[in-house]
């Protein structure tokens, strides 16, 4: 049988892509500029309006639960712009509050939380210490002055002259009643008296009876006035004592009052503030004594900690835990590291020379939540995803309202201590949280809490349309980063070069990328290659320069790769024809790189049972979707040739020389194509790689990675020399996705290499065979003679009346067996797995 070469031919002309349609050229006259000097710094968000919405939406929402969750890839500047928003909307925005922590006089475990005017909180606290700094000079002043020495000794000298004028009556009676009375530690001792001389025993038993009797009977006449006049002293005693206290009471608050009144008139409106300070007056007043000059001239042993040197004057510290400037507007806080005390906040504590441990509410230390508060919170959620405690204490502030400082293993019960236990703060704050759509969905499918917490989503596009304003939008871009950093002024052609470089970094002619750390890595990269040939601006060729210099950097892999093909260690044929073997086109994604690259597939049919065999299928080392992809083979068979026919296969296919795993169905189309020329025994031009997925309908579906996948058939085209006749078949959805390198629009202008874009299987296999497929039957039912589909059905008839006769009532059908073999035991596994190739 005869195969015609002229059909193929026309075919191909008509399917030819022109240089053109292989790239997408920057337009200059779009940008009206020389160099990057002459534009504004960007202070906008440009290709985002979704996100930009949903963002303005989340912070002019004051109802709770509508926090902000910015969704999108890193690198695409979610958390730059947002926080742009932040800082634009904080600095119109009412400053946030002071918050300090004072000693509870009432309860000291309970530490009071005061807010004041914001920048008040340092100010508040130094005019505190410097008050009762002054305070504890005057009340040791006091307490020293002469005057007040005079006072003390008058009131002694009063209450000693009360004693001695009651004791010395008493003392009068009992000689009245013929006794003398005997002062001593142990008390008051009284004697009996004959001719003023204490009676002996002797002469008291030698007394009759009757004068016995009266002794006694005098001697408890006098105890009972002993106890009246001991009462009179305690009492004399007593009214001394609160005399002298009320005067020292004078004195302190004589000397302690003025000093506060300052205060008192500034912040005094503020009824929390009053009450502190009156807490204050009134303890210092009732510890005047700690202030003593004895007291504070002690010398306190070395080692002690500061709570223990500090101790007359710590309890009037303030802690000044948050401060803001008022004129600086409302916080923006990024929390870099989201652990449970960085957010919520903690209570420190100190050893004590003895053991154990000290705290008090000198100690008590903010979180994030407590620094944004008022303002903005900004985290990214991976980070708060591996401190799930944080994450809790998080949802649980925001669900309340108010963030509660405390210990984190006093509150999961891993230290059983009772420690101070902070006044929690109201919370009025938006947080937003940077993440991927994936973790968004998760959290917002299976955590409640999350759900009705973050009810804004900020979905960031990953790329945006190529327009006249979004190019003039990455050229400010371009002159924000020169601002920022220091760097050359770029020129028209080398934002040009850049704005191409963006197409290409999101493959496609249409759009530009929205990965705008990418994009500004190329930026500086091409600053430094401008630098090291001591220019003074960065023109076209040092971007190309960057650009080059990163894919060498990382292109160690692709290059052993082209030179293991170039050599024949990987086989790969770029001449001739071949029935059976076709160039299938992958790509390896090896992270900071991915590279296309040519994988031969072959193909072997025989008679059979129906069953189509892929071996990476059956070895397990094929996904999901690949195998998907190869199922369809079934479906496109049954539709060109019956499933009776297609019945009578058996086929074997696979990937030579591959031996990492591979996933994707963009080479569902080339197996198709082999499984056609093994059937059809009609040689494949190996000059001609394949790209592309079919559906079982024979249509071409578009597929990713088409610019990386020419190149890498180019590449090892132009290392073996290349003919004119070399090229890659692509489907006609992704000729926009294609922005290749300079040298490939080079070659495909001169005729050296060509690019077909189908949209049909029958398109496909004629210009890979040269053979019109035959798309259509005749009158007789039969594909016309000498076409593909027609030597595919009548190769298919000869399989089928060869084969051996099922058994009556099974229908006949394609088998596709399932993957089931797996490594034996004890068997090394072979060559080292490859990266993961996506075909």
């Amino acid at each position: 049988m005869t195969t015609s070469q002229t059909p193929g031919g026309n075919l191909r002309d008509t399917l030819r892509l022109n240089a053109d349609q292989a790239t997408a050229a920057f337009n200059p006259d779009w940008l009206s500029f020389e160099t990057t000097d002459a534009l504004p710094v960007l202070d906008a968000v440009f290709g985002q309006e979704r996100a930009v919405r949903a963002i303005e939406f989340a912070l002019g929402m004051d109802a709770p639960g509508y926090h902000l969750f910015a969704s999108g890839p890193d690198g695409f500047g979610k958390q730059t712009i947002v926080t742009s928003f932040l800082r634009r909307r904080a600095q119109a925005a009412q400053p946030s509050l002071d918050w300090v922590y004072v000693h509870n006089f009432t309860r000291p475990d309970y530490p009071q939380a005061i807010s004041l005017p914001p920048g008040h909180g340092l100010r508040f606290a130094r005019a505190m210490e410097d008050a009762v700094a002054a305070a504890a000079r005057e009340i040791c002043a006091a307490f020293d002055s002469d005057d007040y020495v005079r006072r003390r000794q008058a009131l002694a000298e009063a209450v000693d002259h009360e004693r001695t004028t009651l004791l010395e009556g008493l003392q009068a009676h009992a000689l009245e009643l013929g006794f003398a009375l005997q002062f001593g530690p142990a008390g008051i001792a009284s004697a009996p008296l004959i001719d003023g001389k204490p009676i002996t025993e002797e002469q008291f038993g030698a007394l009759d009876e009757v004068e016995r009797r009266k002794l006694q009977d005098q001697r408890g006449a006098l105890e009972d006035a002993v106890q009246e006049t001991l009462l009179k002293v305690r009492a004399v005693e007593r009214t001394a004592t609160e005399r002298a206290s009320a005067t020292d009471e004078d004195v302190a608050a004589f000397a302690v009052d003025h000093l506060f009144q300052p205060l008192s008139e500034q912040y005094g409106q503020d009824v929390e503030v009053q009450e502190y300070l009156d807490a204050v007056r009134t303890d210092l007043r009732r510890e005047r004594y700690r202030f003593r000059s004895e007291v504070t001239a002690t010398v306190l042993p070395p080692g002690l900690s500061p709570l223990a040197q500090a101790i007359t004057t710590r309890r009037y510290e303030v802690n000044t835990v948050v401060t803001n400037d008022p004129q600086r507007g409302a916080p923006v806080v990024t929390e870099p590291h989201p652990t449970y005390q960085n957010l919520i906040g903690l209570v420190e504590y100190q050893s004590q020379p003895g053991g154990g441990l000290a705290t008090d509410h000198t100690m008590i230390r903010a979180g994030a939540l407590m620094k944004a508060n008022g303002g903005y919170l900004v985290l990214r959620l991976r980070d708060l995803l591996t401190n799930t405690l944080a994450l809790d204490g998080l949802k649980r502030a925001l669900t309340f309202g108010t963030v509660a400082i405390e210990n984190m293993a006093e509150t999961y019960g891993l230290m059983p201590t009772v420690g101070l236990r902070p006044e929690p703060v109201p919370l009025n704050l938006k947080v937003v949280l940077i993440g991927d759509a994936y973790l968004y969905s998760l959290l917002y499918r299976y955590d409640p809490d999350f759900r009705q917490l973050f009810r804004v989503k900020a979905e960031f596009e990953m790329d945006f349309p190529r327009t006249r304003e979004n190019a003039q939008g990455l050229a400010s871009v371009v002159r924000s980063e020169c601002s920022r950093g220091g760097l050359l002024p770029f020129t028209k052609s080398a934002v040009g070069r850049l704005i191409e470089h963006s197409s290409r970094m999101v493959e496609d002619q249409r759009r530009l990328s929205a990965n705008i750390a990418g994009f500004l890595d190329i930026v500086r990269q091409a600053d430094y290659w401008a630098r090291a040939e001591n220019v003074h601006t960065v023109a076209a060729s040092h971007v190309e320069r960057a650009i080059e210099e990163t894919v060498y950097r990382s292109a160690l892999v692709r290059d052993r790769v082209m030179e293991a093909m170039n050599d024949g260690s990987i086989h790969v044929e770029t001449t001739g024809a071949r029935p059976g073997q076709i160039n299938a086109l992958s790509v390896y994604d090896l992270g900071d790189i991915a590279f296309g690259r040519p994988s031969r597939v072959t193909c072997v049919v025989s008679p059979g049972n129906g069953t189509v065999v892929m071996v990476e299928r059956d070895s397990d080392m094929a996904g999901r979707i690949h195998n998907k992809g190869f199922l369809i083979l079934r479906g496109l068979l049954a539709d060109r040739f019956g499933q009776d026919r297609a019945a009578a296969l058996h086929a074997s296919m696979t990937f030579e020389q591959l031996y990492g795993d591979i996933d994707g169905d963009s080479a569902s189309s080339t197996e198709m194509y082999v499984l056609l020329s093994a059937l059809a025994d009609a040689p494949i031009q190996q000059q001609i790689a394949v790209t592309g997925s079919v559906d079982q309908l024979g249509n071409i579906q578009p597929i990713g990675g088409a610019t990386a996948k020419v190149e890498g058939f180019f590449d090892i085209c132009r290392v073996r020399g290349l003919t004119g006749t070399q090229g890659v078949m692509l489907p006609r959805a992704n000729v926009p996705h294609l922005m290749l390198r300079a040298d490939v629009v080079e070659a495909i202008e001169a005729g050296q290499f060509h690019l077909w874009a189908i949209e049909r299987i029958e398109e496909g296999i004629e210009i890979l065979t040269g053979t019109p497929a035959g798309a259509t039957r005749g009158a007789d039912g039969k594909y016309p003679e000498g076409t593909i589909f027609r030597r595919v059905e009548d190769r298919l008839e000869a399989f089928a009346r060869g084969r051996t006769p099922q058994p009556a009532g099974e229908p006949s059908r394609i088998v596709m067996p399932s993957p089931t073999s797996r490594p034996t035991p004890g068997i090394p596994p072979g060559p080292p797995p490859e990266p993961p190739v996506s075909v």
